[in-house]
């Protein structure tokens, strides 16, 4: 009678879980059968020919790449829906995207597809390993525009879709760059100290770690993995092509989900982030990009097991150009700049270093500034939403406040929010952080991203930009 009452029992747990698998599978089934939006994924491996310069970091006089330690790709995600609305969004394993370069790739996705070049976002990953984006730099338009047929590839690929968001917080591997010193001073992380000159960090860190689950055909298929943390693991001491961290973070989700799994790294607000703890120091290796890689695949995989389904089909476009004057140089920053730009001459410019840029680099910068001064630019704030999901795409590197606080203010409950997209335009700091350190105008005194000539724009700029993404989103939901 014993074994028959547990036989009974096992046959009621095989019964139970029968019954919950068919229950899920069929609730899958009906969401995917409701939703009406249909999108398409793929990726190109773009890696131009070794040789050519690569971007990121001062390298000296030298910056002609040696190799290729790993492929460099751009991912591509189109979505369109019943009424005939297609956007899509470009990301691409490159440290930055300037107008020109953009409007390039919008012209020539555009002429190969039904694509409007309005709908289209670009968006660079950052990472300091791969080449000059600028359309002047050899083979840069042949090597552009095969990264921008990932997004042909994947508008030849639209199936119906279920969309599925996560969120998870990843702490270990991401720190705030800006260092508050014991004698009022603001240092950076890639700097060496003497044990207690460092208080703290200066600010935050965003540690939300958000994926969105591609489900085709009862599959999923991609995901987007948005996360705010430079990709500058390596320095100027590196001539091989790279992915950085990013390139490792596909890898790890591919070892998981399969070689036909397509993972998208959309970089969130990482101007004052980076991978580089200042207590431990600046490991500058491979090893040191797998780990980072591999500890947010795992986060990743963390946000997908808990992820939620995302309802609509709505698709729209949103996008304000904001005006920014640019920032003052004064006469006595010109003077400075005048004697090292004569020490260079003599000289010539000083050897590579791990990070930041050296003083050549300003002066040179200043005077080229202090020209153009009193000009008023215009900067892209672009905003796609699909579904119940909205990409929020802001110029340059914002300073990771903004992306927390864009957040925060968004009505949509599911807001990514992007930098260094449609536009380079360097950093975006907050306005408290022009004043932390001492007075006076010499490079750094306040930290490397409120430098002049690493940021191009009066203070506020970064809040203006802000303030524009928030209206946007009001505005489109």
């Amino acid at each position: 009678m014993r074994k028959i009452l547990n036989r009974l029992v096992q046959l009621s747990y095989i019964g139970i879980i029968i019954s919950l698998l068919f229950s899920s599978f069929s609730c899958n089934r009906n969401v995917e059968s409701k939703s009406k939006l249909m999108i398409g994924l793929a990726e190109v491996n773009y890696t131009p020919e070794v040789g050519l310069d690569m971007a990121g970091n001062y390298r000296g006089d030298d910056y002609a790449s040696r190799g290729v330690h790993d492929s460099l790709f751009a991912r591509a995600i189109v979505a369109s829906n019943p009424q005939g609305d297609k956007v899509a969004i470009l990301a691409i394993d490159i440290c930055s995207m300037g107008e020109e370069s953009v409007e390039f790739l919008r012209k020539y996705i555009a002429s190969k597809t039904e694509i409007n070049p309005e709908n289209i976002m670009i968006h660079a990953t950052h990472t300091h390993s791969g080449p000059r984006s600028d359309l002047s730099a050899p083979k840069a338009k042949k090597y552009l525009s095969e990264a921008a047929d990932a997004v042909i590839l994947a508008d030849q690929r639209l199936k119906p879709t279920v969309l599925s968001i996560g969120r998870t917080k990843e702490e270990r591997v991401s720190h705030n760059r800006r260092l508050k010193c014991i004698d009022g001073t603001t240092h950076m992380c890639w700097e060496k100290f003497e044990t207690g000159y460092v208080i703290e960090p200066w600010g935050p860190i965003d540690p939300e770690l958000i994926t969105l689950s591609i489900e085709q055909e009862g599959k999923q298929n991609g995901v987007i993995v948005n996360f705010g943390c430079h990709p500058t693991t390596l320095t100027g001491n590196n001539w091989l092509y790279s992915a950085d961290y990013p390139g490792y973070l596909a890898e790890s989700l591919r070892k998981v989900k399969g070689q036909d799994y397509l993972p998208l790294f959309f970089n969130g607000a990482c101007g004052n982030v980076t991978q580089v703890d200042y207590r431990v120091g600046f490991p500058d290796t491979f090893q040191e990009c797998q780990r980072i890689g591999y500890i947010l695949g795992v986060a990743a995989m963390e946000a997908i097991k808990n992820e939620e389904v995302v309802s609509g089909n709505l698709i729209a476009v949103s996008k304000e150009m904001v005006p920014l004057k640019r920032m003052t140089i004064t006469d006595e920053q010109v003077k400075w700049a005048k004697a090292i730009a004569m020490k260079v001459e003599k000289e010539g410019m000083p050897p590579i270093q791990a990070d930041g840029m050296p003083d050549a680099y300003y002066a040179k910068e200043w005077l080229k500034m202090r020209e153009t001064q009193d000009v008023i630019d215009s900067l892209e704030v672009m905003i796609i939403r699909i579904g119940d999901v909205v990409f929020v795409g802001l110029p340059g590197e914002a300073f990771c406040e903004f992306g927390m606080e864009i957040k925060a203010q968004s009505p949509f409950k599911n807001t990514i929010v992007m930098g260094l997209t449609n536009n380079d335009k360097y950093y975006f700091p907050t306005k408290v952080s022009f004043t932390q350190g001492a007075e006076g105008f010499a490079p750094m005194i306040t930290g490397y991203e409120t430098t002049p000539g690493i940021t191009l724009y009066e203070i506020g700029a970064g809040e203006k930009l802000a303030e524009s993404a928030i209206n946007q989103l009001k505005e489109i939901y």
